[in-house]
């Protein structure tokens, strides 16, 4: 006698959000999600990972968000590492990975899960699905779709917009799903890009060289302050310092060997000419500085880059 046909257990998800002195932004943003969730009509584990935070925003957390799971680092570890904390106390296969500054709209949660559904139906092995952020001011565009691209020899971002969902190279760590066992197998964000920026373009393109696939999905929106806690931390010049220096770093771990080579033989001549201008930051930073930032770091880079190399 044949067996009944099943349906599949429905997938779980969480939502994860890093916490640093987001007093300014906390409450509007909780307060969106669970919204979004309620629009989704669907269970979710919700989780704050506070990186020590010496604003209120903690206290903010446990008196009006009694349903969200608040965790309390004891000392400040930096964005990348809060994740991996906030990602191992979570259960659920997919987590909407979200700033604390961003503002959802009601759908965010339900455009990414039809998306989700759509892309496994087809086949498609997900790493994680981009949302659109606008700038929580103007409207404007704060960070969309991302796809690879070449400038002076250096991996750079492409952006391109869709009116549905689309293929891209990189997803934004800040208003995403992405899903949890990839990222605990990828080994999560490199610890290299400490305290922030680039570490998510790199878990992208570590997952393509894996089979791993990227979405961007448009009409997932969410309104991003845009580097708010970043920018209070570092300041304007320390924030295009690491900005830049990441973006370095990023290609020294990703670029094949002979354009490695051949970009570090051209340093010099690079930091005098100019290297693309890194975008989000208006504040000036001599390249050259960046470069001196990003060679202290380059033992990691070069571990980093025999690890992957074994698999």
């Amino acid at each position: 006698m044949p067996t009944p046909a099943t349906d599949p257990p429905p997938i779980a998800f969480g939502v994860l959000i890093p916490n640093w002195n987001g007093e300014a932004f906390i409450e509007r943003c909780l307060g969106s999600v669970l919204a979004a969730a309620r629009h989704a009509g669907r269970p979710m584990e919700l989780v704050v990972v506070d990186d020590a935070s010496a604003d209120q925003s903690p206290r903010l957390i446990a008196e009006r968000f009694p349903q969200v799971r608040l965790i309390r680092l004891a000392r400040n570890v930096g964005f990348g590492r809060a994740v991996a904390r906030g990602m191992a106390e979570l259960s659920a296969d997919w987590v909407f990975l979200l700033n604390n500054d961003v503002a959802l709209r009601a759908d965010f949660f339900s455009r990414l899960i039809e998306t989700l559904h759509a892309g496994l139906a087809e086949g498609k092995r997900i790493l994680a699905i981009g949302g659109r952020t606008l700038d929580w001011e103007t409207g404007a565009i704060n960070h969309g779709g991302q796809r690879r691209g070449r400038e002076r020899g250096l991996i750079v971002q492409q952006p391109f917009e869709a009116e549905e969902a689309a293929p891209a190279d990189f997803f934004q760590a800040g208003a995403c799903l992405i899903h949890r066992p990839a990222f605990l197998a990828l080994g999560g964000f490199a610890d290299l890009y400490h305290p922030g920026y680039w570490e998510d373009y790199d878990l992208a393109l570590h997952g393509a060289a894996r089979g791993l696939t990227c979405l961007y999905e448009p009409r997932a929106i969410a309104w991003h302050c845009g580097k708010g806690s970043m920018r209070r931390r570092l300041g304007e010049s320390g924030l295009a310092l690491v900005l830049r220096r990441n973006h370095l770093l990023f290609n020294w771990v990703n670029l094949p060997l002979r354009d490695l080579l051949r970009h570090l033989a051209r340093l010099g001549p690079l930091c005098l000419a100019g290297l693309p201008r890194e975008r989000g930051s208006a504040a000036p930073c001599p390249w050259g500085r960046a470069v001196l930032a990003a060679l202290v770091r380059l033992g990691p880079v070069l571990r980093l880059r025999r690890r992957r190399a074994r698999g």
